[in-house]
């Protein structure tokens, strides 16, 4: 099974991801699109406040300040390219056995038709985390290892949040509630 956790940034998948990593135990691999891309290296790596080439065009990802402040992320060629391959890494995985959490940023229609095409032999959850643009910019803010505005620029980008198995506030719902929720969701599938 792949459990896909979908959302922008600061809207609570990395907590969620590792809350249901400690319930469901072993067997189940947690797998972060974050992680992933930062093969490419400290270019994608390095998108936080401090980096001074931050705002520098290149073919990995950079951010374009805008002039209230707030920053967008931008892909360049090679980022767009290794993202591509993530749903067929994901099979090659679950085709060995595993079950996967995927921490993740599927954004489009296109993207979320594509993962849903590939993976949905592998038994597929996906699960919306979402909060408003306040708590978003707050937690943001708090982390401190963000672009101001980025998970904003992230968030107005998503288009499928309405076609996902489940969906959360996370301003509202706590993740005990949340994860009891999703399991809830799992044991249903797997009965099936």
């Amino acid at each position: 099974m792949i459990i896909i956790i979908n959302g922008t940034s600061s809207s609570g998948k990395s907590t969620i991801s590792a809350k249901l990593q400690s319930q469901l135990g072993d067997g189940w691999l947690y797998f972060s699109m974050d992680g992933y891309l930062s093969m490419l290296g400290s270019k994608f790596g390095g998108l936080h406040p401090d980096n001074q080439e931050v705002c520098t065009p290149n073919d990995i990802c950079y951010a374009k300040k805008h002039s209230n402040g707030t920053y967008e992320i931008i892909t360049g060629d090679l980022c767009s390219k290794l993202y591509t391959t993530i749903p067929d890494v994901l099979a090659l995985i679950a085709e060995k056995g595993f079950h996967i959490i995927v921490d993740s940023f599927i954004a489009t229609m296109d993207e979320f038709i594509s993962y849903k095409e590939k993976l949905d032999n592998y038994g597929l959850l996906f699960v919306y985390l979402y909060a408003s643009e306040k708590i978003i910019s707050q937690r943001e803010e708090e982390r401190g290892d963000r672009l101001k505005g980025s998970a904003l620029h992230w968030l107005k980008t998503f288009e499928c949040q309405s076609v996902c198995d489940l969906s959360f506030n996370t301003e509202e719902a706590d993740i005990n509630k949340i994860s009891e929720d999703i399991m809830k969701k799992i044991n249903f599938l797997v009965k099936i």
